[in-house]
């Protein structure tokens, strides 16, 4: 498969689907006082009640289902517009979302000391897109 615009523009969509997929079940898990099963790592719980869960009384799950719309949105402008503009926005939008997911892995990693398996996903498919992403913003540059 030739690593196209159009083509990265959907791995882009199909990873930010896949993570809002991830991040809404976490979301909708918190207001419901309830804790996804930990079947590959056993830290979950601590994870998802730890004081870093939330930021100004909002879950950081809703903050990254927000954050997979906004990559959702720019990948999908991209697919159809292909107006650099857009281009910048999803390359930006990636790497905040990269700089996040290495923040929470580190606090996962040294101050909590455990890990939640739906969090490390959210942290990989974010890594994922930001990879996909300086692949097409690169392609733009070349333009």
């Amino acid at each position: 498969m030739r690593l196209t615009r159009n083509n990265l523009s959907i791995a882009c969509l199909i990873l930010a689907f896949i993570g809002l997929l991830d991040a809404t079940y976490l979301t909708i898990l918190h207001y419901k006082n309830a804790f996804p099963p930990c079947t590959v790592t056993s830290g979950c719980e601590t994870v998802l009640t730890s004081q870093y869960s939330i930021i100004l009384g909002v879950p950081i799950s809703l903050l990254g289902s927000l954050f997979y719309l906004l990559v959702m949105f720019f990948a999908l402008a991209v697919f159809l517009d292909k107006r650099k503009v857009f281009a910048h926005g999803l390359f930006l939008t990636a790497l905040s979302g990269l700089f996040v997911s290495a923040v929470l892995f580190f606090v996962q990693f040294f101050e909590i000391k455990s890990f939640c398996q739906y969090c490390l996903l959210s942290e990989l498919i974010s890594l994922a897109i930001f990879i996909a992403c300086s692949l097409l913003y690169s392609k733009f540059l070349r333009t």
